[in-house]
């Protein structure tokens, strides 16, 4: 189906700027946060918007922010399919979903080498939102149609939970990390921040812990197995393992004193950014989409080198380019921030005054409606284009149709005027006529 061949718009009044929005809204993990964070974007900037709601079996779905707007209906002219390419979840839209409307996929992706395996997808859609400008430089190279960026917006509220009612100790340095074992221990690279932080820090150490928080490592036990044998006999590495409710997530960011993240390579990287919204430093590998909203001003950038990937883990295919971030450099960074908290809790302040004003849902609500606003006027135009292409090709035809007939008339009295020419000839001829 190549639906951008016959797009349309169905709705000829464009007094109300709408969207149906189709996500993981309910989902508690990051795919549903980051629907949630665009909805919270267009919901500042007075975007009107309906919701389709896909839950997925993996994980708890019970996030109720935007209950009120789920509904069966799409009653907008413009689609916004807020997850990655999935042909089984288009078959199950139907193609209706689709016709008569201008579609929009929201694509996350950590590489900068394009799957092919979502290529099929472009052919559903009119353009693509994306979260950086990492991610559109994966997608551009690959396909024909507008890739525009529009990162998640950040408005956490104050944490109601102290560390009490999270079971850590109060008394502690807390350094935080959080995943997903679906998103890959390779690609997360846990396993080397446990390292540097060992490397930091004497296992006798009395005074900081290394919380991680992971999920849905029953999904993947070797894996699992793999990170719990890195940090075994080191009391200072703590595991938080269960499903986290939304406050508890972010009481636990609140609650550290510096989050870190190794990664080798990330589509936006929200945990960073949230870390920093509360003020905590935070220390990350200087690669990939997180390079958006971090610099050396307002976070601490672990030096790394670009490596190809070695094997195949998930959807990060063998020999796709990312960073191999430098072991000791994060550890001297996590003894600094350690020993000199003070300067650290300034760098962390920079960051929050960043992320506040950058990923503010008014700021990109805003660049949200804009883009809509275009959208819906080129498609009117569009209409109205067609509609006096219409009119003029009618009129022509009609005009045609009158020369036609006025030939027609005028051909037949010249015909009647030869005929009686004739007659009047003939009977000239009859009567001069003499019989023989």
């Amino acid at each position: 189906m190549n639906k951008k061949q016959s797009t349309v718009f169905n709705q000829t009044s464009n007094s109300e700027i709408g969207i149906n929005v189709v996500g993981h809204v309910t989902g508690e993990y990051g795919l549903g946060t980051a629907v949630r964070a665009t909805l919270r974007s267009m919901q500042a900037a007075g975007v009107a918007f309906s919701i389709k709601n896909i839950e997925v079996a993996w994980h708890r779905n019970l996030d109720q922010s935007y209950a009120d707007f789920i509904s069966a209906e799409n009653p907008y002219p413009i689609n916004l399919i807020h997850i990655n390419p999935d042909p089984g979840l288009y078959e199950r839209l139907g193609t209706d979903f689709f016709k008569g409307r201008y579609n929009i996929g929201y694509w996350a992706w950590e590489l900068l080498q394009f799957p092919a395996a979502w290529e099929f997808a472009f052919d559903y859609f009119d353009e693509i939102w994306t979260l950086s400008n990492y991610c559109a430089e994966s997608i551009t190279k690959v396909t024909p149609i507008p890739v525009i960026k529009f990162p998640p917006s950040i408005d956490i509220p104050k944490a109601s939970l102290d560390r009490k009612a999270l079971g850590l100790p109060k008394d502690k340095f807390i350094f935080l990390f959080m995943f997903d074992f679906h998103s890959t221990i390779t690609r997360k690279n846990t396993v080397n921040l446990i390292k540097a932080f060992q490397q930091a820090f004497d296992k006798s150490n009395q005074d900081v812990l290394l919380v991680i928080k992971c999920s849905n490592g029953e999904h993947k036990p070797q894996q699992c197995a793999q990170v719990k044998a890195a940090a075994a006999d080191w009391p200072s590495i703590h595991f938080i393992e269960e499903h986290l409710k939304q406050e508890e997530v972010q009481a636990l960011l609140n609650s550290c004193n510096c989050y870190v993240s190794l990664h080798r390579a990330e589509g936006f990287g929200l945990t960073m950014a949230e870390a920093m919204f509360y003020g905590k430093p935070v220390i990350a590998t200087g690669y990939s989409s997180n390079m958006e909203f971090m610099n050396v001003g307002n976070s601490f950038l672990v030096k790394y080198k670009l490596v190809p990937n070695d094997q195949v883990e998930g959807p990060y295919f063998q020999g796709a380019v990312w960073a191999d971030p430098d072991i000791d450099h994060a550890a001297s960074l996590m003894r600094y921030v350690f020993l000199n908290y003070d300067e650290a809790k300034l760098v962390g302040a920079r960051g929050a005054r960043d992320m506040k004003t950058l990923l503010s849902p008014y700021a990109v609500g805003t660049k949200i409606r804009n883009r809509l606003e275009m959208i819906t006027k080129k498609f009117h135009n569009d209409i109205n284009s067609t509609r006096s292409t219409q009119n003029l090709e009618k009129l022509r035809a009609e005009k045609e149709l009158e020369l036609e007939k006025q030939r027609c008339i005028s051909q037949t009295l010249a015909w009647k005027q030869t005929a009686q020419k004739m007659q009047f000839e003939l009977k000239q001829i009859k009567s001069h006529s003499q019989p023989i």
